[in-house]
């Protein structure tokens, strides 16, 4: 059976663009955006009709395409609710034309923050747009694997990743001492994945034909608690060999603390009395994204499950991926994880 051509969307974007790394070699067609990627690549919209092209290259375009991996979301939790639908949903319904009209299998990722979804944090709006690009795909009675991914961070070994994430931000602000507390449950973990595993999970999903379905990339059981994951910045930001500069200042000043949920509303409410006026404060930000992971149950999770995909991720894992990729924020400048 020949190798499928493979339409890639969104391949500029942190999983697109790890999904061509895992696609190396194989028959890809990208179609950007933003920017353009290396190997063949369209320049599109999936918020157009048309998929941004011009008839002719539509059509041609659908006769050389077997499976679609849809990426392109808008990810930015801030956008309004306009902005996702257009995107997250409106989107989707675009794509899932296309796949109709090549015949395609479509691989559609998602987010498995569905799962936490009206919990009051920054991800709701992203999520409740998430879901009704799901709620497309299985009214369309298409050939499709839905994917639902965590939090991405970046490559397992290098720690690179194509554009900064929420979690980079906090990660950031911890390791340069402007994140005193973080309001957090006793016990919570924090899920995420490098992007590398979430690559190479596409990619298995895309060259296979798997069974349609629901699939879930993410850590599951083995998620880092926060005091872990923090405990770990800290070591790094005060870590002679890591840090960009010598602290001059008590190294204590660069540890984050949790702080319990219940009480944090009254430090936040005092917090914000001596920032400029509507001018949010870190901790207020750290405290929404936060509401997804305080008390929240494991995710599920797929992998170990997929012939040929990557294995189930252990805690030993996630520690290595951690440690690459706060080795990464702290090679940054310190104002690049300043929020806007």
């Amino acid at each position: 059976m020949p190798a499928p051509t493979i339409l890639v969307t969104g391949a500029s974007g942190v999983v697109g663009s790890a999904l061509l790394r895992a696609l190396d070699g194989a028959r890809v067609i990208a179609l950007t955006h933003h920017k353009p990627v290396p190997g063949h690549h369209l320049g599109g919209d999936v918020t157009r009709p048309w998929l941004g092209l011009h008839p002719d290259d539509y059509r041609e375009l659908a006769t050389k395409v077997d499976v679609v991996v849809h990426c392109a979301a808008s990810v930015n939790f801030t956008a309004s609710p306009t902005h996702l639908h257009n995107v997250n949903v409106r989107g989707t319904g675009h794509i899932l034309s296309f796949a109709a009209d090549a015949r395609a299998r479509l691989v559609h990722t998602s987010t498995a923050f569905i799962a936490r979804a009206g919990c009051g944090s920054s991800m709701d709006g992203y999520a409740a747009s998430k879901a009704a690009g799901e709620t497309l795909v299985r009214e369309s009675g298409l050939p499709a694997a839905i994917v639902r991914l965590s939090t991405v961070t970046g490559d397992s070994r290098s720690g690179d990743i194509a554009r900064h994430q929420a979690f980079h931000y906090l990660l950031g602000a911890a390791t340069a001492g402007q994140l005193p507390f973080l309001p957090c449950d006793p016990g919570t973990a924090i899920d995420f994945v490098p992007q590398d595993v979430v690559g190479a999970g596409l990619a298995t999903l895309a060259l296979a034909d798997q069974p349609p379905g629901d699939y879930w990339i993410t850590a599951g059981d083995a998620a880092l608690p926060a005091t872990r994951i923090l405990n770990l910045a800290y070591r790094m930001a005060t870590d002679p060999d890591h840090r960009r500069a010598a602290i001059d200042v008590d190294p204590e000043l660069f540890r984050t603390r949790l702080l319990d949920p219940a009480v944090c509303e009254r430090v936040i409410t005092a917090a914000l009395s001596r920032s400029p006026a509507g001018t949010p404060s870190l901790i207020q930000h750290a405290a929404k994204f936060m509401l997804a992971f305080n008390r929240a149950a494991p995710f599920p999770t797929s992998l170990g499950t997929i012939p040929g995909a990557p294995a189930a991720l252990t805690t030993h894992d996630l520690e290595e991926a951690l440690g690459a990729t706060l080795a990464y924020i702290l090679g940054q400048p310190e104002n690049a994880w300043a929020l806007a």
